[in-house]
């Protein structure tokens, strides 16, 4: 005879040692098996009162660093943001500016797969937003100071610190699973934050014979997206619009882009960076208007971090830095986010 604290192996061990109403009350306690891929919101309570409580920091998104800006959009780990914008408007630049702001306010990591830069350019595009300084004595430094040797071993020491390059080394386009398992490899090892993929046309999109662009974009998409949340890091991707015809001068559409209309759809936050430029204007007030920036806000997920609307940047061409203007104007479109 068993006694009461005894752990018998199965059901007939439990019938003839303690009896059917034993039994019963096993049956009726027993715990469920776990279905894979079926949750109850009690097995995220944890998560959900850390969101409450703003237990991570981040829950809110963190700020630009332009105060014109924060009212529209914050940056929230586990997010997908999908920039555009015609050719030459600043979109490197301005996510370059974007995460040297994110690393001095809140100590980001970075991870870049920038096909389009030289890592020779693209280091003194970050030097000079980080030092504010030229990296050269050269014409577009006009009779700014030239960063200094110090400054300069210095910021060579951060750039290592606070970026980590995705680079194919041979003649062949990387795929986009290709660039996600190094940025995972980024996250575990260096504890990277923030994912910058420039540009989508400069991966290789190999696709079955039966396989749309439409669902092949779809699918791509959907393996970013998982990753940004799997692994806690935002991911800003560069998409160029399709070839505008007849093009007016006014900032391009999300549904522009070129390759799908799913690039608007399936992201968290859709930017369109513009440089703003006056075709009627003369050349004084056109060069003024040139060193303006647009950054429209057309897509918002999330309304806690941010809503649809526009901001307006000042770009200073020696440093690259990008900055609030004296009266930065802020228009909000009062429609629904996207995909809300």
């Amino acid at each position: 005879m068993k006694s009461g604290t005894a752990v018998c192996k199965d059901a007939n061990e439990v019938l003839m040692y303690f009896g059917p109403v034993a039994l019963r009350k096993v049956v009726e306690n027993a715990e469920l098996y776990p279905i894979r891929g079926l949750f109850q919101f009690y097995d995220f309570f944890h998560e959900i009162d850390a969101y409450y409580h703003l237990s991570h920091g981040f829950e809110l998104g963190v700020s630009t660093g332009w105060k014109g800006l924060d009212p529209l959009y914050n940056v929230v780990p586990g997010e997908l943001t999908v920039i555009t914008g015609v050719p030459n408007s600043g979109k490197s630049e301005w996510i370059d500016a974007l995460m040297c702001n994110i690393n001095e306010t809140h100590g980001w990591k970075f991870a870049l797969c920038s096909m389009e830069n030289k890592v020779r350019e693209h280091a003194r595009k970050l030097l000079e937003k980080h030092i504010k300084k030229p990296f050269f004595n050269a014409r577009y430094g006009e009779s700014v100071e030239r960063m200094s040797i110090e400054e300069f071993e210095q910021g060579k020491q951060w750039l290592d610190d606070t970026f980590y390059l995705i680079r194919c080394e041979d003649d062949c386009l990387p795929s986009a699973s290709w660039v996600l398992n190094l940025a995972k490899a980024a996250v575990l090892r260096y504890g990277v934050r923030g994912l910058v993929i420039d540009p989508y046309n400069e991966l290789d999109h190999q696709r079955s014979i039966n396989q749309t662009e439409t669902e092949y974009v779809s699918q791509m998409l959907s393996k970013v997206k998982r990753f940004a949340q799997h692994h806690s890091c935002h991911v800003w991707f560069v998409a160029h619009p399709r070839q505008l015809h007849n093009w007016d001068g006014n900032p391009p559409n999300m549904y522009d882009i070129s390759g799908s209309a799913h690039f608007i759809n399936k992201c968290d936050n859709g930017i369109v960076i513009h440089r703003m430029r006056d075709k009627n204007a003369g050349p004084d007030m056109n060069a003024d208007r040139v060193h303006r920036v647009q950054v429209c806000v057309r897509k918002v997920r999330n309304k806690v971090i941010g809503s649809i609307g526009d901001a307006f940047l000042t770009y200073n061409r020696i440093t690259g830095e990008f900055g609030d203007l004296n009266e930065t104007t802020i228009t909000r479109k009062e429609r629904k986010p996207v995909g809300s």
